[in-house]
């Protein structure tokens, strides 16, 4: 094996240049060294009972930072985004100082939505409530309560709209789900993979587009698939399959997250040349994985953010983000990312990946599996199905 170097190139710090060089090490090995000795199985029922489901909403999504998207999506002050999770209706709002809030989207006099209707950015540069046309500023302060007098004991800045905590870190918008908490600390959760979001500099990156719809699957399933290239050349094999090698790819765990780097069609090219020349995103796909619902996926030109939001045992609400390395700039790029969306969002993940997910989901209740069984080289799901058992037993009373 080649001694691992030290890599100058501003997209790949040493964790993932090592990570590089075992995929180049392994190259030729019918076997990966990260391959677990032995099987192992899941109860189909993780995906289907809606007990556990609550489990995780309450231990898990609620309790650790969640990434909702690109902070460029809400460009300008006043910009603004509703979004409902977890059975909170959300609002995320660009102040005029061109900081990003998280507010629940509810009234602090009534309870009215503020913003009616998700998923669509709009612009304003206050929020009124639309029954009595309380109004707040975009930081969330009480400014206007028509009729005051009616109110003559009411103390406008104890009746701002409820935040949540939230940053931005690495480009992203980053959130806790719950506004019983004050703090929040991104760096700290992310540990290892934070260094890696700060090498591949995200936050440079403009947004492009975004596509949120409901589907019918449990939001495990959605994460499971981006775990393991067992399937790649058999369900992709109308899209994304010619450019892949065959089950060749290295990963490792950090912390609940994982790192996972697979060797395109042009990896081999990379064992003639310097370690400065080695290139993420040409000869491999990197996905980072982390925990418990995104999925950031670094194509040759262009970043995927997928979120996987659970809003029954049998579904999510997919929400796919693509970011892209600048603004386009003629016709010809303007094509080239329209047609690079339309593959992934749809050719690749809606019609493979959610696709094949829909199915399992359809058989989970039938009885025909009383047990999945998970192969060596799955590894990675494994690990992450107890890390999230882990979490569901650490808080269980009962």
């Amino acid at each position: 094996m080649r001694a691992s170097a030290v890599i100058e190139q501003p997209n790949m710090n040493e964790p993932l240049a090592q990570l590089f060089q075992r995929l180049l090490d392994e190259l030729e090995q019918p076997e990966s060294v990260e391959w677990d000795a032995q099987e192992s199985t899941l109860n189909p029922a993780i995906y289907s009972d809606p007990a556990i489901l609550q489990k995780e909403i309450d231990r898990i999504f609620r309790r650790v930072p969640l990434c909702l998207g690109h902070a460029d999506q809400l460009r300008e002050p006043g910009s603004m985004l509703a979004r409902d999770l977890f059975g909170l209706p959300l609002l995320l709002v660009r102040d005029r100082a061109g900081e990003i809030n998280v507010f629940l989207n509810v009234c602090r006099h009534r309870g009215a939505r503020l913003v009616a209707g998700e998923g669509e950015v709009c612009r304003a540069s206050t929020l009124s409530c639309p029954y009595h046309a309380w109004t707040y500023d975009l930081n969330g302060a009480l400014r206007v309560v028509p009729g005051a007098e009616a109110f003559p004991t009411l103390d406008k800045a104890t009746r701002g709209l409820r935040r949540l905590p939230a940053t931005v870190r690495h480009g992203l918008i980053w959130a806790l789900m719950d506004p019983q908490q004050s703090v929040i600390d991104v760096a700290g959760f992310l540990g290892g993979l934070d260094e890696d979001l700060a090498a591949l500099d995200l936050k440079s990156h403009c947004f492009y587009r975004q596509h949120a719809r409901k589907r019918k699957t449990n939001w495990k399933l959605m994460m499971d698939a981006f775990q393991e290239v067992y399937h790649i050349k058999r369900l992709h094999a109308r899209t994304i399959a010619p450019f892949f090698l065959e089950r060749k790819a290295a990963g490792e765990g950090v912390g609940p997250h994982t790192r996972i780097l697979v060797g395109r069609d042009r990896f081999a090219e990379a064992r003639d040349l310097p370690p400065q020349q080695w290139d993420l995103r040409r000869h491999a796909t990197l996905t980072h994985v982390i925990f418990p619902n995104s999925l950031i996926i670094y194509h040759p030109d262009s970043t995927s953010h997928m979120g996987m939001f659970p809003t029954a045992p049998d579904e999510i609400l997919f929400v796919h983000t693509l970011f892209i390395p600048h603004e386009p700039r003629n016709d010809k790029e303007r094509g080239h990312w329209a047609r690079n969306f339309a593959m992934i969002d749809e050719g690749v993940f809606g019609a493979e990946d959610l696709f094949i997910s829909e199915q399992i989901q359809l058989g989970v209740r039938s009885g025909a599996n009383d047990s999945f069984v998970l192969g060596r080289f799955e590894q990675h799901l494994r690990r992450f199905h107890e890390h999230i058992e882990a979490m569901l037993r650490g808080n269980d009373d009962s």
